[in-house]
């Protein structure tokens, strides 16, 4: 008699989310610092293309990592009085080995570290080609200028 069980292939299952999750994170971790960096082009290798934000009543659509960063001067925001962003929150709302829905909040901060605001926001990240990467976001941030992500 033979018995079978699924233990091992749930645990590889969750073993495979678990490091989809922390890969997951790792990547807004880096978005958030070249973010700051006021650095577009590393900001746009944090990303996966097309990529899609949702926000202030448009959808926008970038084809390229230079098309991205090249739409994406971030000294622009510095001018509203922006210093730096910061993570409040990042829960995982679903999960698998190749894709992330999380619901994260990001407070803008001037530069003496007053909150100048805080949104929300759904962002999915994919693993593509062994690399992961935010595809989509749909955030309540609005839109600064026309074509840009923040």
């Amino acid at each position: 008699m033979t018995t079978t069980t699924s233990a091992p292939a749930v645990s590889l299952l969750q073993e495979a989310e678990d490091s989809a999750i922390q890969e997951g994170l790792a990547v807004l971790d880096e978005f958030i610092a070249a973010f700051n960096a006021e650095d577009s082009l590393r900001w746009s290798k944090t990303l996966h293309y097309p990529h899609v934000r949702i926000a202030g009543g448009s959808v926008t659509i970038w084809q390229s990592p230079e098309d991205y960063a090249s739409s994406n001067d971030i000294s622009l925001l510095r001018k509203t009085g922006w210093h730096h962003s910061r993570w409040d929150f990042r829960h995982l709302v679903q999960a698998d080995a190749d894709k992330l829905h999380l619901a994260v909040q990001f407070t803008r901060y001037d530069a003496k570290d007053h909150a100048l605001g805080r949104f929300q926001a759904l962002y999915v990240l994919t693993r593509q080609q062994g690399r992961w990467g935010v595809q989509a976001r749909s955030s309540y941030a609005g839109v600064l200028a026309s074509g840009v992500a923040f």
